[in-house]
């Protein structure tokens, strides 16, 4: 059958028609053999579109006989649009099937009168950039998912400390005012408020004044930073950020520390870097405007 007969046998379905579980095995069939591995179990793809705002009545599956052989998930917040999850079965690759979904997406975009789409691209991802590119998205910044390997970090039991546990959703009353670069999607406030029921919270005070806090979820193996942020008028704003950092991987310092998306011009990223955190991987945002023509 040649390319185009697949595509004429090609079929685009919102994403809500499939159960869950049948959902979540598409995408991780579709990552198996990404540049990293990703598994999905419906429960966990639930709570990924809680988290992440998904719409599956706007996500789309990509079905070929009946059979889904791809899929690409939208989430709205107000007037701003994400894509994320797009990904196409082994074997149907190179067939223009990622293609089509997009295109999907871009009109679900104009439809529901969106101003803009982002989605993140991993640097060496080439042929994804081709075609994002080829659909009128541009590059608008990079992010870093940076990495502590377990056992690296070295507790300092003499370090006198001013960091101390809080309320996570106390914390976030700060959140605006203390992100003078704006996070990417996956850190953002409101990210970050559905994520409260298992977050931990460290802030740091000076005479009873809240300078900085970090957000935290402790794994097996690591500790996941979701938040770190310093008051702007802080004096010294990467010491403050490095202690927060130390106290998270004091609660369980054999653990490494993971971070997803960061953007590579917020100025606390050398904190990471000064605790042995390493760049892993460089993503590159992309943003598509429909009134730009695209």
């Amino acid at each position: 059958m040649s390319m185009e007969e697949q595509l004429d046998a090609l079929s685009l379905i919102p994403a809500q028609e499939l159960p869950l579980a049948q959902l979540a095995a598409v995408v991780t069939r579709a990552y198996a053999d990404y540049y990293y591995h990703v598994a999905v179990t419906g429960a966990q793809l639930a709570q990924i579109c809680f988290e992440q705002d998904v719409d599956l009545s706007q996500s789309v599956v990509a079905l070929h006989a009946g059979e889904p052989v791809g899929a690409a998930l939208l989430s709205r917040r107000e007037t701003r649009g994400w894509i994320s999850a797009v990904g196409v079965l082994p074997g149907w690759r190179r067939k223009g099937i990622a293609r089509a979904m997009l295109r999907y997406l871009q009109q679900r975009v104009r439809e529901l009168g969106l101003r803009s789409a982002t989605l993140e691209v991993l640097a060496e991802n080439r042929p994804g950039l081709a075609l994002y590119a080829s659909l009128g998205f541009q590059r608008r910044r990079d992010l870093a998912i940076l990495i502590l390997e377990p056992q690296t970090f070295v507790p300092d039991p003499l370090t006198l400390t001013r960091v101390a546990p809080a309320s996570p959703a106390s914390l976030l009353a700060h959140f605006e005012a203390w992100h003078p670069v704006p996070p990417s999607w996956q850190r953002e406030l409101r990210t970050l408020r559905h994520r409260l029921s298992y977050l931990s919270g460290l802030g740091y005070w000076e005479n009873d004044l809240l300078l900085g806090y970090a957000l935290f979820q402790s794994q097996s193996s690591y500790q996941l930073v979701h938040d770190l942020a310093v008051t702007p008028e802080a004096a010294r704003p990467l010491e403050i950020a490095g202690e927060l950092l130390r106290a998270v991987h004091e609660q369980h310092p054999a653990s490494g520390g993971y971070v997803i998306n960061a953007v590579m011009t917020d100025p606390l990223l050398p904190a990471y870097l000064a605790l042995h955190y390493r760049l892993i991987q460089r993503q590159y945002e992309l943003i598509w405007e429909p009134d730009a023509g695209g």
